[in-house]
């Protein structure tokens, strides 16, 4: 039998992982680079979607959104959607995560009931939320009118003025779990003996959380801000299932106006216009949230 040698291991090696890559690298490339591709390609044609040859327009579908008062309504609430984001559900899992940490009875039982929310669907999340928002029964107006505040109560998905902020309390509800665990996990990481050693010097618990809590979750804030400013971009079933971008697309986002123009009047070239439009901001988070990831990780290695 001949022996092989170190070039025929060296060969095997990378044909093991040249397999093992093959089928994500297909995925990839079909599932992302081809679907964006065509995406691209669709946005410079007048196309229904049905017939089956397209007319090259060029530019004409970008031009026309950038003329819509309902394209930059869309924008608008989307930059709503990101500022609440990075600001209520991370300042929420992080309090709650200090508050769990300082040793409460039931820990554990705390701990389910914050995160239990995260792992519903959306769309069972706005079920939840349709009905307690309900103007006639529902228990939010229920509870208004028990405690003497019925001229509080209102149409909470039915007012144009309301209508994204009653959707945002639902996404507040549902994806606080997840920041409280990550910021959980970022806590109970922390040395104790760093909390002890400050004590003994008499820093105040203030001094203690900025000078040592905050510098050590900062890994923990950059996870939690990266991922909910990636969801404000791309996010869609909660709002669509709970006022289907309306009351008068009051509510509308970038994927719910996406959504309409293409299955509601078919006009696909425009709809993958706003797909690509919304592809491009939501590359303005990511693209330095990955660089950022990625400097801190081969920091790491080194």
């Amino acid at each position: 039998m001949p022996i092989k040698g170190p070039r025929d291991h060296r060969a095997q090696k990378a044909l093991t992982y040249t397999l093992f890559l093959a089928l994500p690298v297909t995925f990839f490339l079909t599932a992302y680079v081809y679907a964006v591709g065509y995406t691209g390609f669709v946005s410079l044609h007048s196309w229904d979607g049905i017939s089956p040859t397209m007319r090259f327009v060029g530019l004409d579908n970008y031009g026309s959104l950038m003329g819509q008062s309902r394209f930059w309504h869309a924008v608008a609430n989307n930059l709503k959607w990101l500022a609440f984001y990075l600001v209520a559900p991370s300042t929420l899992g992080l309090a709650l995560a200090l508050l769990v940490d300082g040793k409460l009875k039931g820990e554990g039982v705390i701990k389910t009931l914050i995160f239990l929310p995260y792992i519903i669907t959306p769309v069972a999340v706005a079920a939840v939320w349709r009905w307690l928002y309900l103007p006639d029964g529902g228990l939010v107006n229920t509870v208004l009118d028990g405690i003497g505040l019925s001229g509080v109560a209102s149409n909470w998905l039915g007012d144009r003025h309301i209508a994204s902020y009653s959707v945002m309390a639902a996404a507040l509800w549902s994806t606080t779990g997840f920041s409280f665990l990550v910021f959980f996990s970022g806590l109970r990481s922390i040395p104790a003996e760093l909390f002890e050693a400050a004590r003994i010097d008499g820093a105040s618990a203030f001094t203690i959380f900025r000078r040592i809590t905050i510098p050590h979750l900062w890994p923990s804030t950059v996870l939690v801000l990266g991922l909910f400013g990636i969801e404000a971009m791309r996010l869609f079933d909660l709002v669509w299932s709970m006022t289907g971008g309306g009351p008068s697309r009051a509510s509308e986002v970038l994927a719910t106006q996406l959504y309409d123009v293409a299955f509601a009047t078919f006009q696909m070239g425009k709809a993958s216009a706003i797909g690509i439009v919304q592809l491009c901001l939501a590359a303005v988070l990511i693209l330095p949230y990955i660089a950022y990831i990625t400097r801190n990780v081969e920091e790491a290695a080194e």
